[in-house]
């Protein structure tokens, strides 16, 4: 008999340190990525230092934030039944003598070159699962550090920025099943934090090599738990419809078009991130309040008509065949369960919303405007949601399996993780007169007042980066956006081979124009 664990297996946990049974949404997240069919989600920050980050400081201050996170200290014991549900477990301990399992440490090479690496190192990230075997004894997430170089062909010891500061990308990937794109945001508002507060001078007889989680370790219940996933007229209906479809010829109901297959394998994900500076967001929040629309609604039509364009310059065959695409738009569920952004969870659900092809973005305002209404009645109701249909199916690892040679159901999804707590990601960065004064006072006090100086920025983030892996069964692209002081990044991804790398290419260019063309 086929199990949800398939091919291998995780070793039995002591039923001492079984902490309580997975959710709803973290069997979906688990069982998916058991079967190879998806694999992490990351934030990744842009942390500014006034010193190199050395592994003792970062093993000090990860300490803090396990101690705070109770969730980065579980690992999962999968169900022997298809139809069983995982638990997760205390993990006996965290060695970091062993920590190239768990945080990679790279340098970029040149100063032109560090997007490049920083991407690839992204894309690593994104392609290393975790492994069945390996959850019980191995963290459920991963950490890269890459220290950007300032080296160019006329200046090879260039290792701080112009403030005489070093810089560091600091990649969180995590299992789906503990953290959602908010925790994630949450795990850096910590150790930013805790990197702030490592004193290296005391300490000496502690081991920091390892970390043993407490025995009255405690997890956050689950979503379904705390909030009501029942099902009612709206989820038959749902039900109604899925059934309708397979048995109802196609003329009858809506045909979406979603790039093709379910392939039967994940294969490596691929992205491509933009920026967009503080002027041009200013410009575009300003516009959209004005049409009464939301950044998410506006985003989610600005992709889709980049794809309408870009589909019908490269695939000349294959867009006279949309007629509508289905999106997927997720949404936080913290509030309704009385819980802030600082706590690690996986508190999410997801609306999909159908568009029709459509040829003018600034023609379709009305639609963003529905998107924006039904986004914020969705995310205050959470009876006869997409979560509680998982209730519905017994054999999840079965269910995803069978959806292997059929038309995908989703085209792409857009995740707005919004604006990180500007209270809680450091030192804020010295506005222009602060400087010019701190300026003055170096030239009267000498290189003493400039090393102070430096000395009381601290760690501060300064950019991010959300994005996810692909998904076997998943939408044929994902859109994930984040705000950091005023700028916003968006990374753009996608698995290789369900599109042509140029054609995305040319979906992350006609999506950086439209921004900043809406709001002229």
């Amino acid at each position: 008999m086929s199990t949800a664990m398939d091919e291998s297996s995780s070793p039995a946990a002591e039923s001492s340190a079984v902490l309580r049974q997975a959710g709803l949404l973290e069997k979906f997240h688990i069982i998916r990525s058991s079967i190879s069919f998806y694999n992490n989600v990351i934030v990744s920050a842009s942390y500014s230092s006034p010193n190199p980050l050395s592994p003792d400081r970062l093993i000090r201050a990860l300490h803090t934030v396990l101690s705070a996170h109770p969730s980065l200290s579980v690992g999962i014991q999968l169900s022997e039944e298809p139809t069983g549900t995982p638990s997760f477990i205390r993990l006996p301990s965290i060695n970091f003598n062993k920590s190239e399992k768990f945080i990679i440490w790279e340098s970029s090479s040149t100063s032109p070159g560090h997007a490049k690496e920083y991407k690839d190192l992204l894309c690593r990230l994104h392609n290393t699962p975790f492994a069945n075997e390996d959850l019980t004894t191995l963290p459920l997430w991963r950490i890269g550090v890459l220290k950007r170089s300032y080296n160019t062909p006329t200046a090879y010891d260039s290792e701080t920025n112009s403030e005489g500061r070093v810089d560091y990308e600091i990649a969180f990937s995590v299992h789906h099943a503990i953290a959602d794109g908010l925790s994630c945001a949450a795990f850096h508002y910590s150790l930013v934090n805790a990197l702030n507060s490592v004193d290296e001078t005391i300490g000496s007889g502690v081991n920091w090599d390892i970390y043993t989680p407490p025995k009255d370790l405690k997890l956050l219940p689950s979503m379904d738990e705390v909030l009501d996933f029942g099902m009612g007229l709206k989820t038959a209906g749902k039900v109604a419809g899925f059934v309708g479809k397979s048995i109802l010829p196609s003329f009858m109901h809506k045909t979406f078009w979603a790039a093709g297959k379910v392939p039967e394998k994940l294969s490596p994900t691929k992205i491509d991130v933009l920026t967009f500076e503080p002027y041009v967001l200013e410009n575009l929040i300003k516009t959209l309040r004005a049409k009464k629309v939301s950044l998410t609604a506006f985003l989610t039509y600005a992709v889709a008509n980049s794809l309408f364009s870009i589909m019908k310059i490269w695939e000349k065959d294959e867009f006279p065949k949309i007629k509508y695409v289905k999106v997927s738009v997720p949404m936080s569920y913290r509030k309704n369960a009385g819980w802030d952004n600082t706590v690690m969870s996986d508190f999410v659900g997801a609306i999909n919303w159908d568009i029709a092809k459509f040829k003018s973005l600034e023609g379709e305002v009305s639609g963003m405007r529905k998107l924006t209404a039904e986004l914020k009645k969705e995310s205050t109701v959470t009876r006869d949601s997409e979560v509680g249909l998982i209730a519905l199916v017994g054999d999840l690892a079965g269910f995803f399996k069978e959806q292997v040679g059929k038309d995908r159901e989703l085209t792409f999804e857009v995740s707005n993780l919004g604006v990180l707590d500007p209270g809680k990601i450091g030192d804020p960065k010295k506005k222009k007169q602060e400087k010019e004064q701190e300026n003055k006072q170096e030239k009267e006090g000498g290189e003493g007042s400039k090393t102070a100086t430096k000395e009381s920025e601290g760690w501060r983030i300064e950019e991010a980066l959300f994005s996810q892996s692909a998904s076997v069964t998943g939408p044929a692209f994902s859109v994930n956006a984040v705000t950091v002081n005023g700028s916003m990044r968006i990374v753009v991804q996608w698995m290789e081979g369900v599109f042509k790398d140029e054609v995305m290419e040319a979906l992350v260019k006609s999506l950086n124009s439209s921004l900043p063309d809406f709001s002229r």
